[in-house]
């Protein structure tokens, strides 16, 4: 229930509308309460038939004719209120989930899978909706309505009310006993999210299938899932055949008991034939409420299941966030150092082991090393990605961890391994790490240093090509070379270059080194490499290995010792 008044709560910004939805729900259970009684009368005016008895007919028909109208508006108001508080909400826990998603570190991301924050973010926040504009509402109206039929009924017959009450007990019974059908249709909804997963890996993946021969193989994964989704399905609709007759059967009961007991006892002039049609049209608005009440639970536990599972994540704190004193920073000359810096992923198993090592403004330092030697993540430190188990690093003299993570990655620019284009166009791409206007003059120019203007010229729409999800239109060189557009175009001090020419070339990565070569000077540049041509020119080369410096000069220095460094370039 803690979770359910903490959605409550977030859903007050939409109070008007849910107060709004409540009043005119109250309205609408109030006049479905008023046509029994209005047949009840018209049946007793027939069977009296009083003077004038034709007037109040017509008056009687007039006032079904204004409750009716007034039923359409109220039912539209509340409708559409309760699904304007109910969507927005889910829009505002949406929002405010992948708000607080960004700023999680990558150690968060490491654990996760991409598929279950996606669920929490669409799946769970759309239970939510259901609660609002179903769950807690039918709560509300079921109630009062049971209650207030009770007391109508009551107030006509209380024996007659008694007879009717004999089947909720058992209506009650069979209710939370649909409790185990809809279990199967949740493993149904489970078993169609893994086929969801497998389609997307499958289709994802459709090249690496048909190269390996394995259709048939996925064929039968997909076959088996898409078996279980039916078997699962059937299983509840099994259930289902049988409870929904049952459920009927026992509300026949209701109308047996009246038509007997109340017939018997009009005939003997214990009771107006208007008070047994009354009693007739009463049942489904006695029963209904009781019926509802155990999809009413599920669907109010599901949300609070769904609940916990955003509030899990909406709770859980960044360990790298700014300090309260944090300074905001601005046109940095970009020199870097790193002071005996240590860092774990995993407690008490080092990854970096006390580096120390200068950058100048405006000079370049090459790590190189071994798969695993921890280049990568020396250069993710610098963005604070993760921070420092020991030491520190600072730019300008600062400590990055004094500095607002938003102004300390405004300071530097990155071409990552691992390229990440956005489903748009190339020039959307090129100018996605600039927050004001870019000019083409200026897209161009980072296209040219980037080696791949000529190529962007080539095609029939130039830069307004849509290169696809991951830029899947485009091979890996060519989006290397996007991705070091965009980082030049950013026009940062600092400039990180982790494999920036791993998929290209050798006459591209000859193109490329010219253009940083040109802009050698212009930015601190930390380069990651295993292509030794690509930092021939460092100023500085740090060889690592199992997370220490092992060597450090520059290319000929280290070519000069004759050790690990030049056993790479053999």
């Amino acid at each position: 229930m803690g979770t359910i008044r903490r959605v409550i709560k977030i859903a007050g910004r939409w109070k008007w509308h849910v107060m709004l939805a409540i009043v005119t729900v109250l309205l609408v259970t109030a006049i479905s309460l008023i046509l029994p009684i209005a047949v009840r009368q018209l049946l007793n005016i027939i069977a009296e038939n009083p003077a004038g008895a034709e007037n109040q007919i017509w008056h009687l028909a007039f006032v079904l004719l204004i409750l009716y109208v007034l039923n359409v508006i109220f039912s539209f108001i509340n409708n559409y209120s309760a699904h304007f508080a109910a969507w927005g909400l889910v829009a505002y826990m949406r929002s405010k989930l992948y708000d607080h998603l960004q700023t999680l570190s990558q150690k968060f991301f490491n654990n996760k899978q991409t598929g279950q924050l996606m669920s929490r973010v669409m799946e769970d926040t759309n239970n939510l909706e259901n609660l609002v504009a179903h769950a807690l509402p039918d709560l509300i109206t079921g109630a009062l309505t049971f209650v207030a039929v009770l007391v109508i009924l009551i107030l006509i017959n209380p024996l007659l009310a008694l007879l009717v009450c004999a089947p909720l007990p058992l209506i009650l019974v069979i209710t939370f006993f649909f409790k185990k059908v809809r279990r199967h249709f949740r493993e149904r909804k489970i078993i169609s999210a893994e086929l969801m997963g497998l389609l997307q890996d499958d289709l994802s993946g459709i090249k690496e299938i048909q190269v390996f021969n394995k259709q048939d193989y996925e064929s039968v994964r997909v076959r088996e899932k898409a078996l279980a989704h039916a078997h699962k399905t059937m299983k509840g609709i099994f259930w289902i055949s049988i409870m929904n007759p049952i459920m009927n059967a026992l509300r026949g009961l209701g109308t047996i008991a009246i038509i007997l007991f109340g017939g018997i006892m009009a005939l003997h002039g214990n009771v107006d034939a208007g008070d047994i049609t009354a009693f007739l049209l009463y049942l489904g608005l006695l029963y209904q409420p009781v019926a509802n009440l155990g999809r009413i639970v599920e669907d109010v536990q599901d949300a609070a299941t769904s609940g916990r599972r955003i509030f899990e994540i909406l709770d859980t704190q960044s360990e790298i966030k700014d300090k309260p004193d944090a300074q905001t920073v601005t046109n940095l000359k970009g020199d870097v150092e790193y002071r005996d810096v240590t860092f774990s992923y995993i407690a008490d198993i080092p990854i970096i082991k006390n580096i120390s090592f200068k950058a100048g403004a405006g000079k370049m330092i090459a790590l190189v090393g071994p798969t695993g030697s921890g280049k990568t993540t020396i250069v993710s430190l610098l963005a604070r990605f993760y921070d420092v188990t020991g030491g520190a690093i600072t730019i300008d003299g600062i400590d990055i961890r004094d500095m607002t993570l938003e102004s300390l990655r405004n300071q530097m620019s990155f071409v990552l391994q691992d390229v990440f284009l956005f489903n748009g166009t190339i020039a959307q791409n090129i100018a996605y790490g600039r927050s004001d206007t870019v000019s083409m003059e200026e897209m161009i120019e980072a296209a040219q240093v980037a080696a791949i203007h000529d190529f962007i010229e080539t095609l029939p729409e130039k830069y307004e090509t849509v290169v696809g999800e991951r830029g899947t239109r485009l091979s890996g060189g060519q989006k290397q070379r996007i991705a070091l557009a965009r980082a030049v175009l950013r026009k940062s001090p600092i400039l990180v270059l982790d494999e920036a020419t791993s998929a290209v070339d050798n006459e591209t990565e000859r193109e490329i080194q010219k253009a940083i070569n040109q802009i050698s000077g212009k930015h601190t540049m930390i380069v990651i490499a295993h292509r030794l041509s690509t930092i021939e020119r460092a100023d500085q080369i740090l060889y690592l290995e199992d997370g220490n410096i092992l060597e450090r000069g520059t290319h000929r220095e280290l070519l000069a010792r004759n050790s690990a460094y030049a056993m790479m370039k053999k």
